[in-house]
């Protein structure tokens, strides 16, 4: 299990997809628990469900995308969560992250994403 792989290949995922040369969100999904909860930069509270229809909304819209991971560092790894801190770097923003996984043998990298907090560092550019 390596969960700053796994955070750095969503976002290789995330700027395939929103760049518009990936063709398959499912995937992507499946990486996710059925319960997972993401609360965006702005604070707005998401669910996979909503996950799944932001993407599907934003397929293609940022051709040329890198999204850099700067300072990723695991805070917590035992009794089956881990929880990962990291910046995310976008052309006209910057969000911290902290993230959890839970344990899942059969996926990517061992683990599947349970939660995510992001919150603005540098906001987008208006």
């Amino acid at each position: 299990m390596n969960a700053i792989d796994e955070v750095i290949e969503h976002h290789r995922f995330i700027e395939s997809w929103l760049g518009g040369t990936a063709a398959d969100l499912g995937g992507f999904l499946d990486m996710h628990t059925p319960d997972f909860t993401w609360y965006d930069p702005d604070g707005a509270m998401l669910t996979l469900p909503d996950l799944r229809a932001a993407m599907e909304r934003a397929h293609g819209t940022v051709p040329g995308l890198r999204i850099r991971i700067r300072e990723p560092r695991v805070l917590l790894d035992r009794d089956g969560l881990t929880v990962v801190t990291y910046e995310e770097h976008h052309p006209d923003s910057v969000r911290r992250a902290v993230a959890m996984f839970v344990p899942a043998p059969e996926a990517r990298n061992g683990l599947l994403w349970r939660g995510l907090h992001e919150t603005w560092t540098r906001p987008q550019a208006s």
